[in-house]
């Protein structure tokens, strides 16, 4: 494995089944467990201290001992508070551990099969993973005993390449649907010319067949073992129930998986009933039944397609095929739907690998296309010699170059040494002529390749005399692919939240990476040396949403008066660089021109937290509250959009999903972080439904006004002022053609300001602002007499006095209507 120098392996590290794949000659091989299965179950057992089992018997007893087992932690990766606890073995593990567990496990399969375990792998994982999962990930694989680079790859760009590395004369666009035990993917995905490129993604982290199982259970068994067992308090919270529900949750899988094959299935489970005892508890589960159940997640990841082509710029007629992955892409009533061009996408199915194993599949065939982290071996005594090789291990052309450097622990004279590339394997046979080093030991060539293979070449160093010399490493491998892979996708747009909550993005969703980007800011507040309290915080999101507080939270750049030499006046200029490496690790750095400083900022993905379960409460209350006022006022006016955003809503059954999540989440960790993630997308889709509800009133409004101000533009009796007024009429027009609600405020704000400028300049003005300060302010001892004094100098026509009232009496306003009043008057 070692001769190849690329990675070669790859491994699917799944939330309820894992695999690990080699490529052994240019071939993908599944490399089988102990059990001779070609996955392994994502679970972990410790039936005693020093002693971990993971696999089929940890599976096994995640139903029989739940107080020793884990399984499914994949959901919980990122997160600092989640552990699982051991009790016979009286540990605490993370989620980041367990997952290591499981990856020993693979490389030790590895082992097995090839006698040595590998160094580094590529490792899955899922699109829609954020910075602080992916980071779990890559220590969990240092954990496990991987280098600390093993490179990580999405789940539905392994797919593609799975499906990808063949024909190269395929012209075609797919899609990738990867619906697993935890997670969901799509991914458009482009092949034209040899070039394999994926052009959109979309997901979410928390929708798998995990949530299958628990609406299963949570609607359909939960009821009929409280009713006919007579258990009273059944429920997935309760902790005296938590052994019953380890044994529903097997069973319910169980169940799903054997109706892909079957319409009915008897579930046969022992239970504790009321008294102590065991009860069996039975039950014949229909398919259409779970189909029922699993109908709004079926929506919603057809939705997110729909989201990723429409994105893409593209319909489901312009994709040739749906490749389906992910265990629950084995449902008959999700291909059903899936095929249905109404109900779901109308896009031909291509079902011709395991949707189980090609995930594992399409990562060791990148990892074939990756070299292995180089490893600096100096010479250790003179006369041995070591080479710095350049070269493509995975190319599109038969006539490769080569080049590299050799180096020496003794002084050389590299003149008259040459190296001579031979491949006696080949077909036919390769060998150069002899290539002469430069003074500087250097050496550039091109080698010849067989089409479609692995070729692998050894490197004959001799010296000045002719004499053979030994080097390190003295070989190499280059495989010839008729496909080249585009490059890795960023998955979520990442940016910085401005002041007023806008969400800057900075490298777009979709970027190649790795990427790098700078943009330059204004700072909108001072920073006052003498004021310790003082600080200027740049919030680092990630996400698609317009408002950043509606985004991820990923780091904050925070800059304090102890960090710069002098005050930092309002409107400074702010440097940030922006930088993600190939698995999506991410650096954000700030520079302060004016006072020639740098700021890095604190990307804490250790300390990422759950909410606690009474916020979680609280925040599901509010958007309910919301949704029953929005659904309100669309009933009553011609809001289309809106409409039929609240019947999406509804079709994927979004806010009972986030009730359950939520319900569960004192006991399960992973559903407190899928109740955060959904409250806050449904947040943010309230957000769009609001706006589009809003948009005929701010129509109406922006027609009124746009009136008043061409009306007032004539009265002024400037040609310039009616020339502007009818420049707002047209982008009025615009604005309200856009049917965007952001362009329309914008436009009522901008008319605004040009009516308050020509009113400013009317003779009554600053009567105008008395009465309307007199309005804004609560009355007072000090309002009264301004009030008062006020009246007297618009009695006696004293302008001056009148100004120097409204002065006191904008002082007296809050800080921040100060500012917007402040604004007004200055114009």
């Amino acid at each position: 494995m070692d001769e190849s120098g690329t990675i070669d392996v790859g491994i699917d590290l799944g939330t309820t089944n894992s695999a690990v794949v080699l490529v052994e000659d240019g071939t993908p091989t599944v490399i089988k467990n102990n059990d001779g299965w070609d996955t392994t179950p994502s679970a972990v057992w410790l039936p005693k201290p020093g002693v971990i089992h993971v696999g089929r018997r940890a599976r096994e007893r995640v139903e029989s001992d739940p107080a020793n087992a884990a399984a499914e932690f994949k959901l919980e990766m990122g997160l600092a508070d989640a552990k699982r606890t051991f009790a016979r073995a009286g540990v605490e593990l993370t989620p980041r551990q367990l997952s290591a567990e499981v990856l020993k496990s693979l490389r030790n399969d590895v082992r097995h099969h090839t006698g040595t375990a590998p160094e580094v792998a590529v490792i899955t994982v899922p699109a829609a993973f954020t910075l602080n999962q992916n980071k779990d990930t890559a220590e969990a694989a240092a954990l496990a005993g991987f280098h600390p680079a093993c490179p990580l790859v999405q789940e539905p760009t392994a797919a593609a390449f799975a499906y990808g590395f063949s024909d190269a004369t395929e012209r075609a666009y797919w899609m990738v649907f990867d619906f697993g035990g935890g997670t969901f993917d799509a991914a458009v995905v482009s092949k034209r010319d040899g070039d394999l490129r994926v052009l959109n993604h979309a997901g979410d982290s928390y929708l798998g067949g995990k949530l299958i199982d628990w609406a299963l259970i949570e609607r359909v068994l939960a009821p009929a073992v409280a009713r006919e067992l007579g258990i009273a308090e059944f429920r997935r919270d309760n902790p005296a129930q938590r052994a019953n529900f380890a044994k529903l949750k097997h069973a319910a899988e169980e169940a799903k998986i054997q109706l892909s094959r079957r319409d009915e299935i008897e579930i046969m489970v022992d239970l504790t009933g009321p008294g102590g005892g065991t009860e069996p508890f039975e039950y014949l589960l229909r398919r259409d039944e779970l189909d029922r159940v699993a109908e709004p997640f079926y929506v919603r990841a057809i939705n997110l397609c729909r989201n990723a082509l429409a994105d893409a710029a593209l319909r489901p007629e312009d994709i040739d095929r749906l490749l389906l992955v992910g265990g629950v892409t084995l449902s008959p009533g999700l291909r059903e739907r899936l095929a249905d061009p109404a109900e779901g996408l109308g896009i031909e199915l291509d079902t011709s690998l395991d949707p189980t194993t090609v995930v594992a599949r399409g990562a060791a065939i990148f990892a074939g296309t990756v070299r292995r982290p180089a490893r600096r071996t100096a010479a250790s005594a003179p006369g041995e010699f070591t080479a710095e090789l350049v070269y493509e291990p995975s190319v599109t052309t038969t006539t490769p170059t080569v080049g590299g450097r050799l180096h020496s622990s003794s002084t050389v004279d590299w003149t008259g040494y040459s190296v001579v590339l031979s491949n006696p394997g080949g077909r036919p046979p390769f060998r150069s002529a002899r290539i002469p080093l430069s003074a500087g030991g250097a050496f550039l060539t091109e080698v010849d390749l067989d089409p479609g293979r692995t070729s692998r070449f050894t490197i004959e160093l001799t010296d000045a005399t002719g004499t053979r010399r030994e080097l390190t490493p003295g070989t190499l491998s280059i495989t010839h692919r008729e496909v080249e892979f585009g490059g890795v996708r960023l998955a979520h747009s990442l940016g910085i939240q401005l002041d007023d909550r806008a969400f800057a993005p900075m490298l777009r969703k979709g970027a190649t990476l790795p990427a790098r980007v700078r943009e330059v800011f204004r700072t909108s507040r001072a920073l006052n040396r003498s004021d310790d309290e003082s600080v200027i915080r740049i919030p680092v999101v990630q996400g698609e949403r317009s408002r950043g507080d509606r985004n991820r939270e990923v780091g904050m750049l925070e800059i304090r008066p102890r960090d710069v030499r002098i005050d930092l006046p309002a409107g400074s200029e702010v440097e940030v660089t922006f930088e993600v490496d190939t698995s999506s690790l991410v650096t954000v750095v700030a520079d302060v021109p004016l006072v020639q400083a740098q700021f890095e900022a604190e990307i804490d993905l250790d300390n990422v937290r759950t909410a606690e379960v009474g916020v979680l409460r609280e925040r599901l209350s509010e958007v309910e509250t919301r949704l029953e006022g929005l659904r309100a006022m669309a009933r009553g006016a011609e809001v289309e959009d809106a409409r039929r955003r609240l019947e999406r809503l509804d079709g994927e059954s979004a806010v009972t999903t986030a009730r359950d999540q939520v319900g569960a989440a004192s006991v399960d960790a992973g559903a407190a972080a899928a109740a955060e993630e959904r409250l806050r997308d449904l947040q943010a889709e309230l957000d769009d439904i609001e706006e589009a509800v809003e948009l005929p009133v701010l129509t109406d409004q922006l027609g009124d006004a746009v009136n008043d101000a061409v009306a007032l533009a004539r009265q002024s009796g400037l040609p310039g002022h009616l020339e502007e007024a009818e420049d707002l009429r047209r982008r009025a027009d615009e604005a309200v053609s856009s049917k965007d609600s952001g362009r329309v405020r914008a436009e009522l704000e901008r008319i605004g300001q040009f009516v308050i400028g020509l009113e400013r300049r009317s003779p009554d003005w600053p009567v105008r602002l008395f009465y309307t300060l007199q309005e804004m302010l609560p009355a007072s001892g000090q309002v009264t007499a301004l009030v008062a004094e006020g009246r007297t100098a618009i009695a006696a026509n004293n302008v001056p006095a009148l100004e120097a009232v409204n002065q006191r009496l904008i002082r007296l306003l809050p800080q921040e209507e100060q500012q917007k009043v402040i604004g007004v008057v200055r114009g």
